[in-house]
């Protein structure tokens, strides 16, 4: 039987978002068999941070009550495979809300020593299985933490004081506590809230509590740590369970989650793609933010006021605001200052009230996700070909990823020199043709895709075996030299259009602290292309 270990001490997200307060989704999965989620499995986890696998609900056929080892594994496999996203392993009883049998603890003990063995990050273990069940799972958890988890569905448990103590005083194996009770009016809700801000001053240790049923719904909106639901799964794990859309949505009409504006600064942008990605990512998590074009020559006073409104988001900044955008801002990356341009503006609060603006620079993150995506897996030797500002973002994605040797191309040998500079002690070699330079695992082309022709472009500098060309230039739609990178055996392409979707996903991400939901935009952007066509 095949196993995946992961070796050392997995992360422990929950801990770290609670002490950060930021707001921890667990997502159940409550499939049969996680394999019926497919390709939808990547939109499912849109916003989430954690998944539960509810194993107790895994079914191979009607018959089954417990499933075997072989096909939890298997159901693993398959969810480690599709998502990096952490794994709560979760064994839930029939006294509990689950569908697993109270009296077979023996093999729940077998499938949690699985999980722990496989390098489940969270196996959660509820309070009433025997003394001997909990102490064996502490004793073999590895880098797993536990859950010590207790749900009551009666309705005639309140939240008190002397309840979390009671539960705090008898938590000795779990490095997390669960508390999860049945709801009976919106006071319940009130109470927790109290509860939490209480024991978090208190307290390191995560305590997830949640009030269960439609009167605890608002107890699900504001924990610090909330299981959401998604429209494609076949339900929720407990009742009240809403989606992460929901909560946003909620939250918003609570004055917890403000309207935020957010801008594309710069000229000749009429026609950017960034509105429909950035507008169908908000729409998509529930978020009630709003991006929009603004376009002028030059930095001047409509850009200041949007800047310094107090509904002002964040913005992306383009051609020719780059540099002039730097005096409105509170301070710069290492990456923006480091290329001499910021493509991403962060309104930031730090805490007290007052709100910083700082620049960052994410073109080099959409190159280096480029070549991350073509599956390269060595990176001995990149060639950029030009010395301006795109090649800067190169340059500074080589690094990153750990090129060993950078040969950078351009007709002018002191604008070329100029960047070396700013770039040492890297190792970088200029030439002034494509003719001179060694083969190359990755090639990043930053100058106009005209200024080439295939006659200028010497088969030699590809490397024999897998790599990838990504083409800055968006025309023509087909470069000369992404032509004969085509013909090369192993050889991918990307284009500049891959390069500024990418960057504008990580600009959704620092924007919202989520990751961006992918598919959907691309859906959207499949729908605006065909609408033009």
């Amino acid at each position: 039987m095949a196993s995946h270990v992961i070796n050392g001490t997995a992360q422990d997200l929950i801990s770290s978002y609670y002490a950060q307060g930021k707001q921890t989704f667990i997502i159940p999965l409550t499939f049969p068999d996680v394999t019926q989620a497919g390709s939808n499995l990547e939109r499912i986890g849109y916003g989430g941070d954690v998944w539960e696998l509810r194993v107790d609900l895994l079914r191979p056929d009607e018959l089954t009550k417990v499933p075997s080892k072989d096909y939890v594994l298997s159901q693993l496999n398959w969810l480690r495979r599709g998502s990096d996203l952490p794994i709560i392993f979760t064994i839930r009883t029939v006294s509990q809300g689950g569908k697993f049998p109270d009296d077979a603890a023996p093999e729940a003990l077998e499938l949690m020593l699985l999980a722990a063995q496989y390098g489940c990050e969270y196996i959660d273990v509820e309070f009433p299985w025997p003394q001997s069940l909990k102490q064996e799972i502490v004793k073999h958890k590895g880098g797993s933490k536990l859950i010590a988890s207790v749900h009551d569905w009666t309705g005639e448990i309140r939240w008190s004081d002397s309840l979390f103590e009671h539960y705090i005083k008898h938590n000795t194996y779990g490095d997390i506590l669960k508390l999860s009770f049945q709801a009976t009016s919106i006071e319940d809700c009130h109470e927790l809230a109290l509860l939490q801000r209480k024991y978090k001053t208190q307290s390191s240790k995560p305590i997830i509590s949640v009030s269960m049923g439609a009167a605890g719904q608002l107890s699900r909106i504001v924990s610090p740590v909330s299981f959401v639901t998604h429209p494609l799964i076949p339900a929720p794990s407990a009742p009240g369970q809403i989606s992460l859309a929901q909560v946003n949505q909620a939250k918003h009409l609570m004055g917890q989650l403000p309207k935020r504006n957010f801008y594309i600064f710069g000229n000749n942008i009429s026609h950017s793609l960034s509105p429909t990605i950035h507008n169908t990512a908000f729409a998509e998590l529930g978020l009630p933010h709003h991006y929009s074009i603004h376009q002028t020559l030059r930095i001047d006073d409509t850009v200041r006021d949007l800047i310094q409104s107090p509904q002002f988001g964040g913005a992306s900044v383009t051609f020719p605001h780059k540099l002039n955008i730097q005096p409105l801002l509170d301070s710069e990356s290492d990456a923006s200052t480091r290329l001499g341009a910021v493509n991403t503006v962060i309104a930031e609060d730090n805490g007290t009230g007052r709100r910083t603006l700082r620049g960052e620079n994410t073109d080099w993150i959409g190159i280096m996700r480029c070549i991350q995506g073509s599956g390269l897996t060595k990176f001995d030797v990149g060639i950029v070909v030009g010395a301006g500002g795109a090649a800067r973002a190169a340059v500074y994605a080589y690094r990153q990823l750990g090129v060993q040797q950078i040969a950078l191309v351009n007709r002018t040998r002191s604008t070329a020199e100029r960047l070396v500079a700013d770039f040492s002690p890297s190792k970088i070699d200029i030439y002034t043709s494509l003719a001179e330079a060694p083969p190359a695992d990755v090639i990043v082309s930053c100058i106009p895709a005209d200024d080439v022709t295939e006659a200028d472009i010497p088969e030699h500098i590809f490397a024999s075996g897998a790599g990838v060309v990504i083409e800055m230039s968006y025309r023509p739609p087909v470069s000369a030299l992404m032509r004969v990178a085509s013909r090369q055996p192993g050889w991918k392409v990307e284009d500049g259009v891959a390069v500024l979707k990418e960057q504008a996903y990580c600009q959704f991400e620092v924007w919202t602290g989520r990751r961006a939901p992918v598919l959907v935009i691309r859906e959207a952007l499949d729908k605006r292309n065909a609408a033009k066509m």
